[in-house]
């Protein structure tokens, strides 16, 4: 049909408004992941716990069990306000594995496809001369189908105090795929397939009974004036985000809606990085729902606004189950003659439902003692205790050095890991981060808390080592100088080295320009290749 002036018209308002509908948040997606943390199902309270973890299935080996096991004492010795026994904890968890199936068929289908057949000579009276042209038909084509379903069953029972309660553990997976592709790792052959569900079964079953991650990803609006906060909410300085939206003036319509959006989004990144039963936390949330409301209020068309106010729904129901927890565990303690406030909800570890087995959790330093529980960040690997010079620094200076030894073993809080990162073993050193940073940036953070003003020295310090490709390295420290004024600053350490030996590398954050007075976050970035990290430390005198 040909297009008349009116029928014009139409398409070029109905593009417009496609263009304006797209406009807040762009045709290819500003996403972030925000490390948001689940409580447990059930609350392990008292001292000691014990584990059993069985079977009688035909069907699961004693493999299977054993990975189960390993995740959820993992779980439970995160939490070290708890002690893993062998028999007659306070609270006796029991795993049981009722069945494990995994099938894969491989079949063929016929679909009906217009496909080329072939070619024919034709005559172009405007060339004057003979022309090939493709021949399409409809075929009957075969079309290999493979079909993937496995199941495991079991469920989690907890023996506390004359209460006992029980909850599911199991999973299932079931996908179909068809023609030449590339299959994901479950579904290249059934015993991958049982193995992708006795780990994921293994994770459900720690979740069960400890704080475990429950990821969620946000969006960025990107309208241009939000572009710099943008930036470093993408590098994880969410606090520096905040602040340049906040100090935005406020903008007319849709924009403005955006504006709101952003700031819901840094302040629900902020209480994630909280403990989740704290007042902060909550007070962050709230933060977050107030300005997700005003979003959709200001544009109530976009579907973007929507998911984020069912999603704050959730993580102020996982607060309020946090608070209740605490309150158990306090009332607990003080029955049994614990004077000293409820433990903090440990952190969770990262964990990626379409790889293998993944590691233990990341680690990071140990804390300062502190009255308030430390912060709940989902993370991913844990470092070995302090070297004994650093413990008795300490102590003796008298200094809260949250940041240090990172060796990577099992004993300290965790880092929170953006990006991809393992655990891995090396021959000499034990277990140490690896970075896989071959396409995108690899972050390893913590924040901190700890003054340096009148401190002689404080020297960060760790060895890096260049596994392949031209890894980068750098740190950039968040502090406030002497003012009380935000600062950040980056340290490279190397521009694209080629793969070595571990080497060793230091800095006096008291040279930082303006100077440090308070350092609040140290943030290790890896690119362009795989990079080892073992021995992080800041060590204040």
């Amino acid at each position: 049909m040909p297009l008349t002036r009116h029928t014009v018209a139409v398409v070029s308002l109905a593009l417009a408004f496609s263009v304006t509908a797209q406009a807040k948040f762009g045709m290819s997606k500003t996403r972030v992941t925000l490390n948001r943390v689940r409580p447990p199902d059930i609350l392990l309270v008292g001292d000691t716990a014990s584990l059993d973890v069985s079977s009688r299935a035909r069907s699961v080996a004693e493999r299977d069990l054993d990975v189960i096991r390993r995740r959820v004492e993992q779980g439970i010795s995160a939490d070290r306000s708890k002690r893993l026994v062998e028999k007659g904890g306070d609270s006796v968890v029991h795993v049981v594995v009722e069945d494990l199936e995994a099938r894969i068929n491989n079949d063929i289908t016929y679909e009906m496809k217009y496909m080329k057949v072939g070619e024919r000579q034709e005559y172009d009276s405007k060339k004057k001369a003979y022309v090939t042209k493709d021949v399409y038909e409809n075929r009957n084509v075969a079309v290999p189908v493979r079909r993937v379903k496995g199941r495991i069953d079991a469920h989690v029972e907890v023996e506390q105090g004359g209460r006992p309660a029980k909850a599911d553990a199991g999973a299932s997976y079931e996908n179909e795929f068809k023609g030449e592709v590339r299959y994901p790792e479950q579904a290249s052959s059934e015993s991958s397939l049982e193995d992708f569900l006795v780990q994921r079964s293994a994770d459900h079953a720690a979740a069960t009974v400890t704080y475990s991650p429950d990821p969620v990803e946000a969006l960025l609006a990107v309208d241009g004036e939000l572009k710099n906060g943008n930036i470093l909410a993408q590098s994880g300085m969410w606090r520096e985000a905040l602040g340049k939206w906040v100090d935005q003036k406020p903008m007319k319509g849709d924009k403005e809606a955006a504006r709101m959006h952003n700031i819901g989004v840094a302040h629900e990144a902020l209480a994630y990085a909280l403990p989740i039963d704290s007042p902060e936390h909550q007070k962050e949330l709230e933060e977050a729902r107030d300005s997700y409301r005003k979003a959709l209020a200001l544009d109530t068309s976009e579907k973007y606004f929507q998911e984020p106010n069912q999603r704050i729904d959730v993580s102020l129901g996982y607060a309020a189950s946090a608070r209740a927890y605490a309150d158990e565990v306090r009332k607990w303690r003080e029955a049994h003659g614990h004077r000293s406030g409820a433990p903090a909800p440990r952190e969770a570890r990262r964990t990626d439902a379409e790889a293998p087995p993944p590691p233990p959790p990341v680690p990071s330093a140990a804390k300062p003692a502190a009255p308030a529980p430390p912060a709940a960040r989902p993370a991913t690997a844990r470092p070995a205790a302090p070297a004994p010079k650093q413990d008795t620094l300490a102590s003796s200076a008298g200094l809260a050095i949250p940041l240090r030894n990172g060796s990577f073993e099992s004993g300290l809080d965790p880092w929170t890991v953006a990006g991809k990162g393992v655990v891995a073993s090396d021959a000499r050193r034990g277990r140490v981060f690896q970075a896989v940073a071959a396409a995108a940036a690899t972050t390893l953070s913590q924040p901190v808390t700890i003054d340096v003003a009148s401190a002689p020295s404080a020297t960060l310090s760790l060895d890096y080592k260049v596994g392949a490709g031209e890894g980068k390295l750098r740190v950039l420290v968040a502090y406030d100088d002497a003012a009380g004024k935000p600062r950040t600053s980056t340290l490279e350490i190397t521009a694209g080295d080629a793969p070595g030996d571990w080497t060793p590398w230091t800095s006096d954050l008291l040279a930082l320009r303006p100077k440090a007075a308070h350092v609040k976050e140290i943030r290790i970035i890896a690119e362009g290749g795989t990079v080892l990290l073992d021995n992080v430390a800041l060590t204040v005198r």
